[in-house]
């Protein structure tokens, strides 16, 4: 009798060992002769992998604390400090990590240097320099001003963002001693670009119906596309995700409810403390969040030929990043290729500038839609601000309300 078939390993499991791969890699860089850079989620990560360096993401980090439920501790110790409880949740938690020191992994390297792009928001940069006086390192902050529709500031824009750009592989190069490598770059790139391209296919997975896959899958497995961007080990998750998710159940018919009739849109970040909690509590109401915009943030569609000039038009136009109007329609375009028939916003008071103009986005996405939506308020991860009464309630109302509409 032959061998039998070497089994195929799950992408969680393989997830979870590159995840352990990535920060023990990190934590013994200096050993290895190698520099750590803390930088924002958003942000030019290819220079540093096609320059050797390993990019640590305090974000990420902070978004471990937050899911076990952390912040509550981490943030008070930093408002005795003197910051405010208004400041984003991500800042708090990484601010009081490292004050106390307690981390769900054991904690992240120091940084050698920083790049913080303010494509998401400006209070990472403001972080971001706390952080570079805490340690006594540089930062580099790489400026995208907000990418607008007409044409000549748009070829403004993008060849300002290019100079900063060549700007920092200078930088690089005098930090680290060594000469860039800009066929490297390139290499890398294609990496970024295959990943992007299967991380797009895998989202896209939601437009089936039943849908195989809900946000909250989504969001697990977004986390490749953010640190490791740019590798091959990052090509090769997404294969192995997408195959596994159609043998499973795409192929079966199988979708991630039971009974799905709601198909959701979620505005902003998710509310990471509460992260099982509203899948289970959807899913008893026959309902699934399917996407958002912020899941979609790092499909990226680069353009290996011309790597600087890529590098600069997807970092600067990012759903954060661009005119209201370019936002609506994007959103527009995912209710349509996911079919979906409901839409949750949050105003999330940690993120001002994902939640800055909510209340118009939502008047524009009724408006071509005609699906109403529910609007609440609350916190990514702060606990302190999170009604579980009240949210509940609404959410009940709110799909009942879809109900009687005869929606699902």
């Amino acid at each position: 009798m032959g061998e039998q078939a070497e089994k195929k390993p799950k992408a969680k499991e393989v997830m979870k060992q590159l995840t352990k791969d990535y920060y023990g890699g990190a934590l013994r860089a200096h050993e290895e002769n190698k520099y750590v850079a803390y930088t924002t989620a958003v942000s030019p990560v290819e220079l540093f992998y096609a320059h050797d360096i390993i990019p640590i993401y305090p974000e990420n980090h902070s978004v471990m604390c937050l899911t076990g439920r952390m912040m509550p501790r981490l943030s008070l110790e930093i408002e005795k400090r003197g910051y405010t409880s208004h400041l984003c949740a991500y800042a708090r938690s990484d601010l009081g990590y490292r004050e106390v020191g307690e981390s769900p992994i054991g904690g992240i390297p120091d940084p050698d240097f920083l790049l913080a792009c303010n494509a998401q928001c400006f209070t990472l940069t403001k972080w971001f320099q706390v952080l570079s006086r805490r340690y006594g390192v540089p930062v580099f902050v790489f400026d995208t001003p907000q990418y607008i529709r007409k044409d000549e500031a748009r070829k403004n824009i993008i060849k300002y963002v290019e100079h900063q750009l060549a700007e920092m592989i200078e930088a690089l190069e005098e930090l680290t001693g060594r000469k860039f490598d800009h066929d490297r770059l390139r290499e890398v790139l294609g990496y970024s670009t295959e990943a992007s391209k299967l991380y797009r296919e895998f989202l896209d997975l939601a437009s089936i119906k039943p849908s195989p896959i809900s946000i909250f899958d989504a969001l697990i497995h977004m986390a490749i596309i953010v640190y490791l961007r740019g590798t091959k080990e990052a090509v090769d998750y997404y294969r192995l995700l997408i195959d596994e998710i159609k043998e499973e159940k795409v192929s079966k018919g199988i979708g991630v409810i039971p009974n799905e009739r709601f198909r959701l849109y979620w505005e902003n970040l998710p509310i990471w403390f509460k992260f099982r909690d509203h899948s289970d509590f959807l899913a008893a109401h026959d309902a699934v969040i399917l996407t958002s915009l912020y899941a979609h943030a790092w499909s990226y569609d680069f353009d290996v030929s011309n790597p600087l000039g890529t590098l600069a038009e997807n970092y600067t136009s990012v759903f954060s990043n661009v005119e209201l109007e370019d936002r609506a329609e994007r959103a527009i375009e995912l209710f349509r290729r996911y079919s979906l028939n409901g839409n949750i916003m949050f105003m999330n008071r940690s993120c001002k500038a994902v939640t800055f103009g909510v209340l118009e986005l939502k008047d524009m996405i009724i408006k071509e839609t005609g699906i109403p939506a529910l609007l609440f308020e609350s916190d990514m991860g702060d606990p302190r601000f999170y009604s579980e009464v009240q949210i509940r309630t609404r959410l009940e109302a709110y799909l009942e309300t879809l109900d009687r509409m005869g929606i699902g």
